[in-house]
């Protein structure tokens, strides 16, 4: 019903063999007919001959058959749903659904109509209609096994958790368990947050399916979560073992390591991926990712030159050169993989913006705000560059109210993002709004702990307000975090002086 890949739930197809083929064989002289045989005997020779070429594959005949059968007992709820079967055989499913309502016109309650019905809804992606004749269906037949499982799934496409997770547990208390009703609890407990019910759930599912690598992967997933890596990894471990050649299982087991800091546990695991897939770019990303956290540039970038002579141009892979470029203090060699990155493809923002950014660093500002216009023309909503972008204006003073006009955008698309707080607070700080910069950059504060730059600003609105104790507060804490901040000891001296600290931000 279900398979679990990098912590997405992928529920089964509701297509079910079972039900299309018992729908689609149905024909047979039902308990209903043999009590009209003697009422409507033309209608009854009619049907059975429409049965015969439907089962030798003789569908518009047998649709003639039927058709004919209706015009002597048109009354049939019988008869309008095996003439909707024909017409799903045909595919025509807007016929058949007319058919299907017919049927249910005549008699409500036709278990074979709505079943069809809900069917015809699904296929078509109307699943809010599926969904109330299943609910329908289920009033009926509160015991059958398929409605609940079927329903169930259902919810799950309607992110209805909560619903599909009780009629898992109704399965499991009415027909008893099974790894599979096990392994969707689990999954869904985990989407919702309640990871100890969803370990509980997998952990029942391994001792039903202690092979599955399904459900290994998912409680590998969901300790991962719960943020016990050391079990996460052991499960990943486990599942390799089982299946040694299924790159994504390296994967898994990689970013274990990497967030443990187990940097070469890591690398070894990425490299049993990329022997696998010599052209797995997620490999790639995560292997180049960890070389660089170790400032191993020249093998980060030997692997990327052979990715991209593999692969051919990429842009993902020249922005992911042009990042280990940055990584390693080469700041022209960067600016070019940037560029190759939209020689590839033009209209990638993600390139305008990284080009702008690395222009700007360059302090080529003008070519810089071209390359950042253009990232938010391809993608208004690319924070990223309407923050950088309104904070080079911030710091040019020009165009204050622009500057605060894209800030302000960037921070409506994340709202408890410490960077984007600090550019507004900046920002409220230039056009001398002194009170409100601080409740900005206060908050910013508190998302950004390691970031000086915050507490400079920060210290910088506290003395236009006076606060100076709380000034020197925010500025010995930028020191703190970096005491190579040559501006700001000078700040702090001043102070120390008993004179007003004049020096620019750096």
């Amino acid at each position: 019903m279900t398979t679990v890949e990098q912590g997405r739930w992928h529920p089964a197809t509701w297509w079910r063999a079972g039900l299309v083929s018992v729908l689609l064989a149905a024909g047979c002289a039902t308990p209903q007919w043999q009590a009209r045989r003697g009422v409507n005997r033309p209608a009854y020779a009619l049907y059975m001959r429409g049965l015969m070429l439907e089962k030798t594959a003789h569908l518009s005949e047998a649709l003639d058959a039927y058709q004919r059968a209706l015009q002597h007992d048109p009354r049939s709820a019988f008869l309008h749903v095996r003439l909707g079967a024909t017409y799903v055989k045909l595919g025509q499913p807007d016929q058949a659904l007319k058919s299907f309502q017919q049927a249910l016109a005549l008699e409500p309650n036709d278990a074979d109509a709505l079943r069809w019905v809900a069917m015809l809804h699904t296929s078509q992606g109307r699943i809010p209609e599926a969904i109330g004749v299943y609910e329908r269906l289920l009033e009926r037949e509160p015991n059958d096994r398929f409605l609940l499982g079927t329903l169930a799934d259902l919810y799950v496409l309607q992110g209805e958790l909560d619903r599909a997770v009780a009629l898992y547990e109704r399965l499991i208390r009415e027909h008893g368990t099974s790894q599979q009703l096990h392994f969707n609890l689990g999954v869904l407990y985990g989407r919702l947050g309640n990871y100890s019910a969803a370990l509980e759930h997998l952990s029942r599912a391994l001792e039903l399916a202690p092979n599955s690598i399904e459900v290994r992967v998912a409680l590998g997933l969901t300790y991962e979560l719960d943020q016990q890596l050391d079990k996460a990894v052991a499960h990943y471990e486990e599942a390799i073992r089982l299946d040694p050649f299924n790159p994504r299982l390296y994967h898994h087991a990689a970013r274990v390591y990497a967030t443990q800091h187990r940097l070469t546990e890591a690398i070894q695991r990425y490299q049993a991926a990329l022997d696998l897939e010599p052209g797995d770019t997620d490999a790639v990303f995560g292997l180049v990712q960890t070389w660089v956290e170790q400032k191993r540039f020249d093998e980060a970038q030997q692997l990327l030159a052979k990715t991209l002579r593999l692969l051919g141009p990429s842009p993902a892979l020249y922005l992911l050169l042009g990042i280990v470029y940055q990584q390693a203090d080469a700041p022209q060699e960067a600016l070019r993989a940037f560029e190759q990155a939209i020689a590839v493809k033009e209209t990638s923002a993600q390139a305008h913006f990284y080009l702008g950014a690395q222009l700007e660093r360059l302090r080529r500002a003008r070519e810089a705000k071209q390359e950042l216009f253009r990232t938010i023309e391809l993608d208004p909503n690319h924070a990223d560059a309407l923050n950088y972008l309104g904070y080079m204006e911030a710091e040019e003073g020009a165009n204050l109210l622009e500057a605060k006009t894209l800030i302000d955008r960037a921070v409506s698309l994340d709202p408890d993002n410490g960077a984007y707080l600090d550019s507004l607070g900046w920002v409220y700080y230039r056009l001398g709004d002194f009170a409100e910069a601080i409740r900005r950059l206060e908050r910013a504060a508190q998302l950004l702990q390691t970031d000086p730059v915050v507490f400079d600003h920060l210290g910088e609105a506290y003395l236009k307000q006076g606060e100076r104790a709380k000034a020197q507060q925010a500025w010995r804490k930028a020191l703190e975090i970096d005491p190579s901040l040559d501006a700001v000891k000078r700040k702090l001296e001043q102070f120390v002086n008993h004179t007003e600290p004049g020096v620019p931000r750096p």
